[in-house]
């Protein structure tokens, strides 16, 4: 049957690839010129910038694992050890492992208080129960109790813990404070961080998009084409863009959330047009620096996190991507990301951004000369934030979309590579049962949790 996918980003690809493979035609549109939506890449001056995601987190990310797998290109991805240092307030440095949650305990910072409290409290994470799949807002919801990331840490790893270990990881991986967000993804994480390994796809994450739509034979994708609107057509549905008109049998809409309730407006209750809507984004910032030349080729760590009781911190993180993704950069060369915190963006402008970016670097890697380049990716909407009751929110969204229209997107458990993958392999397995098992007479999708994995 023909069914359309709306986005081009990891959901949308991973949609138009499971279609594609279980027999139906697929149409994509995307309305950028290229693939990866939040994960594409920018090339400049000889430089494969990243745009978003930096990297794979391995068997934390099982349907990304295995998809990569089955498509014969689990052997091409680069793996990252990400050797990292936290930087405090004084200068001193920590060298942590940031795949390996108990190198966090050899801080010297911390007491033998506060060391036996983070063990104590990761053991009772590890036996208790949680959610199965980090990534499955569905599961999250059910052990969402309505307490922030903030409060649980340090109630039960205590205030140091906190500052030193929660405060950076976070900081760098979703860059708003630990009290906006909700406590089951973070410890979903924690029960499987020993099957965290890091890894990057040689032309960048953007390639994982890439490698689902060349694998997808029966997909056509329509870059530059942005959907202007929907329609009925009897049973099945009619896509507008580019002033054309184009007819399918179901769609998968694996936009942002704001987007989809737009195109879904006059198909969708005022609830669900709410809900999505609203959903909230982070303002979101990162600077790539380039080096014809590296500053820094002999530095021991490819990461630091700066950290501080206390201390409002504008800067999560600062990475070299010569280390993260070595084809990333011509030879010789280096790029620094530098990760934004999103609550002093309200106050900045884009040049302070660049500013202070450059100046990061050097206080994390030494004395470097005039970069050759400055680049500065700003987003108004850049992640989700998965605060309490996001999940539960969300997921009930899917029972309100019309007959043979699935949604997919980060935005339904927490933001990354993997969520997307995730949520758009299960809108196409939904959308095909839909299809298959109605014989043209439509059904609902069901929500994720009525679904196996």
């Amino acid at each position: 049957m023909k069914t359309i996918v709306i986005g081009g980003g990891p959901a949308g690809c991973a949609a138009a690839y499971t279609l594609s493979k279980q027999g139906h035609d697929v149409l994509l549109f995307e309305a950028s010129d290229q693939v990866g939506g939040r994960t594409k890449q920018l090339r400049r001056d000889g430089f494969n910038l990243a745009t978003g995601a930096l990297f794979l987190m391995g068997g934390i990310y099982p349907r990304t694992s295995a998809l990569l797998a089955e498509m014969g290109h689990e052997r091409e991805v680069v793996a990252w050890g990400g050797a990292s240092e936290l930087q405090d307030k004084d200068d001193s440095r920590y060298p942590v492992s940031f795949v390996s949650l108990p190198s966090y305990l050899r801080i010297p910072v911390l007491t033998l208080g506060d060391k036996l409290k983070v063990a104590l409290a990761g053991l009772k994470l590890y036996a208790g129960s949680g959610a199965g799949n980090a990534f499955n807002g569905a599961e999250l919801a059910a052990f969402d109790k309505g307490e922030n990331l903030e409060t649980w840490s340090r109630q039960n790893l205590g205030d140091r813990a906190y500052e030193y270990i929660v405060r950076p990881i976070m900081d760098f991986l979703y860059a708003v404070p630990a009290s906006w967000l909700s406590t089951p993804f973070p410890h979903a994480i924690i029960r499987q961080a020993h099957k965290m390994k890091l890894s990057v796809p040689p032309g960048g994450i953007g390639q994982v998009s890439e490698w689902f739509v060349k694998a997808a034979k029966r997909a056509q994708v329509r870059l530059s084409s942005p959907v202007e609107r929907i329609e009925r057509n009897g049973n099945g549905f009619r896509v507008f863009a580019n002033g054309e008109a184009y007819d399918a049998d179901g769609l998968v809409v694996a936009t942002e959330a704001f987007v989809a309730a737009k195109l879904l407006e006059s198909h969708i209750d005022a609830d669900a047009k709410r809900r999505l809507t609203e959903a909230p984004y982070t303002d979101y910032a990162h600077v790539a620096i380039g080096y014809a030349k590296s500053p820094w080729p002999d530095y021991p760590n490819d990461i630091v996190l700066p950290v501080g009781v206390g201390e409002t911190r504008n800067i999560g993180a600062i990475v070299l991507h010569s280390r993260r993704n070595p084809g990333s950069v011509p030879k010789g060369a280096e790029a620094v990301g530098v990760y934004f915190n999103t609550p002093p963006l309200a106050h900045m402008s884009d040049d302070d951004i660049k500013r202070e970016a450059v100046e990061a670097a050097v206080r994390a890697f030494g004395a470097a000369p005039e970069p050759s380049f400055v680049h500065l990716f700003r987003y108004d909407r850049g992640l989700t934030i998965a605060g309490p009751g996001h999940y539960a929110k969300l997921d009930a969204v899917h029972k309100a979309m019309p007959p043979r229209v699935c949604l997919a997107g980060d935005y339904f458990s927490q933001a990354g590579v993997e969520a997307a993958v995730f949520s758009g392999e299960r809108a196409a397995q939904v959308l095909d049962r839909a299809l298959r098992e109605s014989g043209g007479v439509p059904l609902h999708a069901p929500a994720a949790a009525e679904l196996t994995a």
